[in-house]
Parts: C-alpha cells; structure tokens; sequence
C-alpha cells in the first residue's frame, strides 16, 4: 500500500506524475487539523527517541545461557531480539500523532482489534495477525497491555510470590532491585526494558509492569507481545510511561510492509553504538 497525495497537491499534479516522495511533502500537509499539526510541533517532534539496541550471535552463549534461552524462546521473542533496522524520527512523530488503537478484544482474543495511523493524506490499518507476522512475532498468548495490573488471565499473580521467585527486593512502593536476581533472570530484565519494551531512566530497576512480565516469563505464560508492543508505541508515544518515542525499529517494518516511501527521509542508521556489548551484559 503505498501513500496517497494530499489533495491539493494532487489537482495541480498530471495524471501519469507520481505522488512527490514524503520527504518533499511539507509536514502541515499531513494532517487533516490545526490541532493535529500543532501537537506534533509541541509534543511529539520534540521527544527524544530511545536508541534502539540489539543483541549480537554468540554474545549469549545458549550453553551457558540456557535458562534465559529456553524462557525466550517460549515468548518467541528472537527476532525482536536481533533486529537491525534503522528508524525515521519524522515519520514515527507523524504517525504516532495520528496513531489510534481500536481494541475490543476479550480475554480469550475474541473481538476486533485495529491498529490505525495516517501520514500524508494516506491512513492505514493494520489488523493484530498483521503486526505479528510484519514484526515475526507470534499472535497468541495472554492479552496484556501494560501496566501495573495484571488481568484476569494472570490473576494468580502475587507481587510477594513473584519477588521471591525473581529474588527482587523492594526500594519503594511499585519499584524493586535487581541486586539478587540469577544471570539467567537478570538477562530477561535487560532485554526486558532495553529491547522488548525500551524506556529511559535507571534500568537496575524494576518496576510493577517489569515484575509482572517477568513472573509470567519464568512461569512460562506466553504472552502475546504484538498485543503489548502495539499498545506500548501509543503508551509511551502520549508519556505515560516516559516523555519519549520508542520502538524505532518496529515503526521501520511497518512502514516498510505498507510499501510508504522512505527515499529522502532522514533516517538514524543501527551502527556499533546500538549493539549491545560484553560489557554491558556484565554491568
């Protein structure tokens, strides 16, 4: 699917011309209001993005690490993992201001659900299967969006329970350290919040969301992270989580599978910065 023209561009434009590519499209064309342009000058175009990172073949070695890969594998969580693309911040401010989740499933993934942005004029669904196979991640498992409540369907969740399993100990109400978790448990909690679920801030930390995900992790209760990543780029793109855009990587595959033109846009390349390194791994 590729962008439509917006349409005043499109009178003045011959028949047989292509649309103009998205980087010679002014950004106020985008947006069908006032309100919309005017909350990606405020808002949006000034977050900072997280940087994307990536885990390197061979830095974990699955014989030594074994543990951690069989609780990944479990999620299907391997190509997020390894994911090397680069990311356009224009685009990902542009349609995070226009993003929208239309989301009436139940727990036992009966419903509709919609995951729906435009940009230049063009607007664009895409359904739950298509999100998972775009970011080659399975569609199935508990429905969790986030947050500090668990749903029904971990409702035999106990923080007291989950803490002395992960080994965690409280700092304040909602927020744990990770001094005393195993490697293998440790490993997942960085991935966790560097990867899976990106954020800013002090990482050696783990809060309600991270404890929950975590605990249905080492229980080996699939999650369905399509569901939680595409309710995650809205999450962090409106604050509640942190003043920040995340996720760069993942907008890339979605932009690509709709066939949007990315020639000319300005895009930050995946270079050695964003791999995750030995170094790291031990701190």
């Amino acid at each position: 699917m590729g962008c439509k023209t917006p349409a005043n561009k499109r009178k003045s434009a011959s028949r047989n011309d292509p649309p103009p590519p998205l980087s010679q499209v002014p950004l106020w064309k985008w947006f069908s209001s006032k309100e919309a342009w005017e909350s990606l000058q405020k808002v949006f175009s000034k977050m900072p993005i997280v940087k994307p990172r990536y885990l390197t073949e061979g830095l974990l070695p699955e014989d030594r690490y074994s543990v951690f890969w069989e609780l990944l594998d479990i999620q299907g969580l391997r190509p997020v993992i390894f994911m090397q693309e680069r990311y356009y911040p224009r685009l990902m401010a542009a349609a995070v201001t226009t993003l929208s989740i239309q989301d009436s499933l139940d727990r036992y993934g009966h419903g509709n659900f919609r995951f729906t942005f435009k940009l230049a004029g063009g607007k664009y669904a895409l359904g739950l299967d298509e999100l998972a196979s775009i970011w080659g991640l399975q569609n199935r498992g508990i429905l969790f969006k986030g947050g500090s409540n668990p749903n029904i369907r971990l409702r035999s969740y106990d923080y007291e329970r989950a803490q002395r399993m992960l080994r965690v100990t409280t700092i304040t109400v909602g927020k744990y350290s990770v001094g005393g978790m195993s490697t293998n448990h440790h490993l997942l909690h960085y991935m966790l919040t560097y990867i899976l679920l990106p954020r800013k801030g002090n990482h050696g930390i783990i809060n309600e969301e991270d404890l929950i995900i975590l605990w249905a992790m080492v229980e080996k209760r699939e999650i369905n992270w399509p569901y939680l990543m595409a309710h995650r780029l809205m999450i962090y793109a409106f604050g509640k989580l942190g003043p920040c855009l995340g996720h760069g990587m993942l907008w890339t595959k979605v932009f690509e599978y709709l066939g949007i033109d990315l020639s000319g846009e300005d895009a930050v390349p995946i270079d050695v910065g964003n791999v995750i390194t030995q170094d790291e791994k031990r701190s």
